[in-house]
């Protein structure tokens, strides 16, 4: 008895990583390097889920990680994780929608992106000066 959970334990681990591999890249996912401070992309994230009216559900954060778990208004679930890459550099993934579903939606994922990236633009502390 004991065999046969632990080889369909095995056979779940492998479909997981098979589903996983598989998706690596989902349709509504798209990522971006920034050249800005950690906090503020965090900021810059969070700031423009809200001018485009998605509502953040929960946020997880640390000292290298962020990950914000949103919906639109039409129920859409959206992820945002955001890394620290080093001192003047962080990454932001985006995924709109679910699984392989067809409401994934990388339009959305990269106009999120562009809110970011605007926010940043305005935000000179978000820059970290290079020393010279």
């Amino acid at each position: 008895m004991n065999r046969f959970y632990i080889k369909r334990a095995g056979w779940m681990l492998c479909l997981i990583l098979l589903v996983g591999g598989g998706c690596a890249e989902l349709p509504g996912k798209s990522v971006k390097t920034y050249q800005s401070k950690y906090n503020a992309t965090v900021e810059a994230s969070e700031d423009a889920l809200k001018n485009l009216e998605i509502l953040i559900l929960n946020s997880v954060s640390d000292d290298l990680r962020t990950d914000i778990l949103a919906r639109r208004a039409d129920g859409t679930p959206v992820t945002v994780e955001v890394k620290r890459l080093d001192q003047i550099f962080s990454r932001v993934t985006i995924v709109t929608g679910t699984g392989v579903a067809p409401q994934l939606n990388r339009q959305a994922s990269d106009q999120i992106h562009e809110f970011i990236r605007k926010h940043l633009l305005l935000s000179p502390s978000s820059f970290t000066k290079r020393p010279e």
